[in-house]
């Protein structure tokens, strides 16, 4: 499985679709968790279970997915990659996109990202990048879901993580076309 490394934006979104290990497990990659990205994941949104018209903020446990394997955490590991990362860290706020590509671009891995400026950089770098849509339309068709699940999985990514595809994402119509065709 060719590596990956996954930021912060699309992890959320992808782990609140509720189905995250499922998703990560079909896409066909292996993926790397850097340590600033583990560090930014602190609490996810969900429904508060006493009344489902409001959200409640939950702590994060990707313990889970590294145990089984399916995120490998990972940082920069040597002097040239270091390098990298400071230079990503003066063009972005967050560490852990930066660290997500310095370590895609040290590394020759792919990013995901739903990020629309880590978007053009990393593809200004040569890097394979994959969004959130991208994911979940590989998970829809490996997986075989049933056209409800996927739906709900993507009302609530957009509901929880408050994630909606702009019109120039890959996949983005079929986003679109999952949540109004009957």
């Amino acid at each position: 499985m060719p590596p990956g490394t996954i930021d912060t934006c699309c992890l959320i979104d992808i782990l609140t679709s509720g189905h995250g290990d499922a998703i990560l497990r079909t896409s066909g990659h292996a993926w790397h968790l850097p340590v600033a990205v583990k560090g930014e994941m602190q609490f996810l949104r969900q429904t508060d279970p006493t009344d489902s018209t409001k959200l409640i903020l939950v702590p994060v446990d990707l313990n889970p997915l590294i145990s089984s394997g399916i995120l490998t955490v990972c940082q920069p590991d040597i002097q040239p990659e270091l390098d990298l990362f400071t230079q990503y860290a003066t063009i972005f706020r967050s560490d852990g996109e930066a660290m997500c590509m310095a370590l895609a671009e040290s590394r020759g891995w792919l990013i995901a990202t739903d990020d629309r400026k880590a978007i053009r950089i990393g593809q200004q770098a040569g890097l394979a990048v994959l969004s959130s849509p991208q994911l979940m339309k590989a998970w829809a068709e490996n997986a075989a879901s049933d056209r409800a699940t996927l739906v709900k999985a993507l009302k609530d990514i957009e509901r929880l993580a408050q994630f909606r595809p702009n019109a120039t994402m890959p996949e983005f119509q079929w986003w679109m076309d999952q949540l109004t065709l009957p």
